[in-house]
């Protein structure tokens, strides 16, 4: 459907599994799924519970509930009175042709109309709001809230549901501060700053309390919570020696679109070109320049205890942050503005051009995101901001690369904890663990075509002298306690992978006579370390300071950097003219992504975290693909050359349900040889979306893991149906039996398109990257490069001698 009208909205309570309500459902002409809520669970109560055939009652979490949109108003009304009779009277008869109802029905604890309590469902309003008025009080005069409408494609009817919101909010005593239509996401919202009075009312009598929340033309309500950013440290940074300024050609690849930079910076001047279109350089202190100063000098640099060579293009920058208007040194995102309009705004800008002007910078491939929304993390529905990238990044061929988010709120362990360092370690593991869905992925982290990098606890800052009020409780190179977890939305893998963001050490908790729990508080250490260097503002005008930090916008940083080597890579080409060529820059950016995934790992932090946290056999690579997603970045892997392994990548588009075949030569050093080895495959793609609250993903591009007897072995690390349920896959395949093949074999992968949404029209292509490796140890092979090579340029030659007698 192009668009969803909400009086056709119904909500179905489950109170069975969703496999059976859906085999009852599929069973009645003229009702058509429109959304399948997957992730929300809940627990089991008296009511509400999961049934075994063989052990009866379980604890197992249960689907809650999913939208359903009927055909037209009257079934929509005639299905809910209905239900309402039979719940009132469970043994009556149905209408001939009804009685298929009753299966269904046995399956729900209610039909309702989407309502007051849907439109603030899993956006944390309610809590928002309490945590407000518990610490702001009587001083709190407003409150800023998302409302989005129900998309309408009529003019006339968007117009309508426009000036009906204005009239309610006018009513409440609030005022718009901000409006924004972006029809492509089906997006149509507005900024409202609401009177305390509406939020007291809610919190006393509930959301039906308030107009606003009954308005039908109303479909979600979310509190509007600009990200705000503290400095690292109140105290003086340290001055750094700085490698000399150095101004840069060229056009800009990457995009950092943060805070304003501190440009005159010994580390960042003439490597900068800054944007500012609104201004907001104007009043932008030095003093509160942190954030964008310390990602651009990641970016440029990498960390600055070990530094890199420095890129050698400019990094184009477009502020989207300001100094917060009464915290003094911190930086907020634009506050007065909504976010979802900001991006496209300054997206689209850099690309097409802004009010008739030109594009200001069509070179670029990569976008650093590494701010977020700091609103709860929404686990049924991808939010507006993640919506947009996701187009964002199939209409301009865009790779965005985005943070997961922080989560900074203390974990609480046992107070006997308190007393080792092992044991608070381990608990602390657990912790994160069970608290795991409220430190879920924070918006746009949940884009399914963004590249979403984690935190693990590490840098080169090198072994420091700690004080006994501080600890260092998580283990080297281990995810980071603060960074945002997994699942992604309908549980696809999100991060994506995990980098370098820094150490971060905590408070040693005091353990108080009587306390059953203790917390585990982030401590500060800017000034000293460790965490990942950076460039810092300084005082009376010092422009080569830096100081310590972490957190999952320094991992970004890094990731980003290292994406514009992977581009420099795949621009300079083959290496010798009778290689095959590298794949037409089109594909470029989604390579990039793929070439990233492609390096990474579980590898010892997976290892450490079974050990841990001893997760049930059954469940474990589940659980651990949520905390870890496609694992560990392992830099040493990008790029760089190896006798025991060889990569090959392609590009190509592909339209519905075609089918790519590839051959992936096979090194005859391996043929029959029990020996350690690994075929790694990754595929990224560009998935377009279904924008309404339809099956989101309208296509999905995949292959099918490889034959075992071919690659003598079998899969390894991340859940096996997760890796297919967002827009990049990537299967391990290790063991050491031996590979079977004949003479000059090859493996064939398949990539195949399919519907995903029933809106990919015909013609419509997607642009896929795929990365196949083969690998053994150096004892087994030095020559699996090589061999490898050689088949591919008789390859080659073979195809263009076809082409030339052709």
């Amino acid at each position: 459907m192009d668009e969803v009208d909400p009086e056709l909205v119904l909500v179905f309570d489950l109170a069975g599994s969703l496999k059976d309500f859906r085999n009852a459902v599929n069973r009645i002409e003229g009702l058509e799924f429109l959304s399948e809520f997957l992730d929300d669970e809940s627990e089991p109560d008296d009511d509400f519970h999961m049934v075994s055939r063989q052990s009866g009652r379980t604890v197992d979490k249960v689907q809650h509930s999913l939208y359903l949109v009927m055909s037209n108003t009257e079934a929509a009304g005639q299905l809910v009175r209905l239900f309402e009779q039979w719940r009132a009277n469970p043994s009556m008869s149905f209408e001939h042709g009804l009685g298929k109802f009753r299966t269904a029905f046995e399956q729900l604890r209610a039909i309702r109309r989407w309502g007051a309590a849907d439109r603030i469902r899993d956006t944390g309003l309610i809590e928002d709001w309490r945590e407000r008025l518990e610490f702001v009080g009587q001083s709190l005069s407003s409150v800023l809230v998302e409302i989005e409408l129900w998309y309408r494609r009529d003019v006339e009817q968007r117009a309508a549901a426009e000036a009906h919101l204005n009239e309610v909010v006018s009513v409440a005593g609030g005022h718009v501060r901000d409006r924004a239509q972006i029809d492509a996401i089906a997006y149509h919202a507005f900024l409202v700053d609401l009177p305390v009075q509406q939020v007291q009312a809610v919190l006393q009598q509930g959301a039906e309390a308030i107009q606003l929340l009954t308005t039908d033309e109303i479909m979600f309500v979310s509190p509007y919570t600009p990200m705000t950013v503290a400095p690292p440290t109140l105290d003086p940074p340290a001055a750094q020696a700085m490698p000399a300024p150095e101004r840069v050609e060229g056009l800009p690849r990457i995009a950092l679109l943060d805070g304003l930079p501190l440009v005159n910076h010994d580390a960042l001047t003439g490597r900068l070109t800054v944007d500012d279109p609104d201004a907001l350089g104007q009043d932008y202190s030095v003093a509160s320049r942190h954030h964008g100063t310390a990602m651009a000098s990641l970016i440029i640099h990498g960390d600055l205890s070990a530094p890199g060579s420095p890129l050698d293009r400019p990094l184009y920058v477009r502020p989207i942050m300001r100094p917060h208007a009464f915290a003094i040194g911190c930086e907020q995102v634009v506050d007065d503005k909504l976010l979802t309009d900001l991006l496209h705004r300054a997206v689209r800008r850099i690309v097409e051009g802004e009010g008739g002007r030109a594009a200001t910078a069509p070179s670029v491939r990569i976008v650093n995101l590494s701010i977020g929304a700091e609103s709860r993390a929404l686990v049924r529905r991808m939010s507006p901001l993640g919506r947009l990238l996701d187009w964002l990044a199939i209409e301009y061929n865009l790779l965005f690369v985005v943070s997961a988010g922080n989560h900074r709120r203390p974990l609480i362990i046992p107070a006997e904890a308190a007393d080792d360092i092992e044991a608070a370690r381990t608990e602390a593991l657990i912790a994160a663990r069970s608290t795991s869905r409220q430190r879920g992925i924070l918006p746009p982290g949940d884009a399914l075509n963004a590249l979403t990098v984690g935190a693990v606890h590490d840098d080169a800052a090198g072994r420091l002298e700690l004080s006994n009020t501080v600890w260092d409780i998580t283990e080297s190179g281990m995810p980071a306690l603060y960074g945002a977890v997994g699942p992604g939305v309908g549980r696809s893998i999100k991060p994506d992978l995990y980098h370098v963001g820094g150490r971060a050490l905590y408070s040693k908790p005091v353990r108080l006579p009587g306390a059953t729990t203790v917390e585990l508080g982030l401590a500060t250490t800017a000034a000293t370390g460790p965490g990942t260097q950076v460039a810092a503002p300084g005082r009376a005008g010092a422009t080569n300071t830096t100081a310590f930090t972490y957190g999952t916008s320094n991992a970004t940083a890094l990731v980003t950097r290292q994406a514009s080597r992977i581009l420099d890579i795949l621009e300079a080409g083959a290496d010798a003219n009778d290689d095959p060529s590298f794949p037409d820059a089109l594909y470029h950016p989604v390579l990039t992504k793929a070439l990233l995934v492609h390096a990474s790992s579980w590898g010892e932090p997976g290892r450490r975290l079974r050990r841990a946290l001893n997760p049930d056999p059954q469940k474990a690579r589940r659980e651990l693909t949520a905390l870890l997603g496609y694992g560990v970045l392992d830099v040493a892997r990008l790029g760089a050359a190896a006798t025991n392994r060889a990569v090959l990548i392609t590009g190509a588009s592909i339209g519905r349900e075609q089918r790519h075949t590839y051959s992936i030569p096979l090194p005859p050093s391996l043929r029959s040889k029990a020996e350690w080895h690994r075929v790694t495959a990754t595929l990224a793609y560009m998935a377009p979306i279904a924008a309404q609250l339809t099956r989101y993903r309208a296509a999905k591009v995949f292959f099918e893991t490889p034959e075992p007897t071919m690659t003598g072995g079998t899969r390894a690390e991340a859940n096996h149906y997760a890796v297919r349920r967002g827009s990049c896959q990537h299967e391990i395949i290790e063991g050491t039996r031996s590979m079977i093949f004949e003479t000059n074999g090859s493996l064939p992968i398949h990539v195949e398109c399919m519907n995903d949404a029933q809106t990919l029209r015909a013609g419509q292509t997607i642009r896929y990257g795929l990365v196949v490796s083969v690998e053994t140890a150096v004892e087994t092979s030095t020559s699996v490069h090589d061999e490898v090579r050689a088949q591919l340029r008789s390859q080659a030659r073979a195809q263009a001698r076809g082409r030339v007698q052709g």
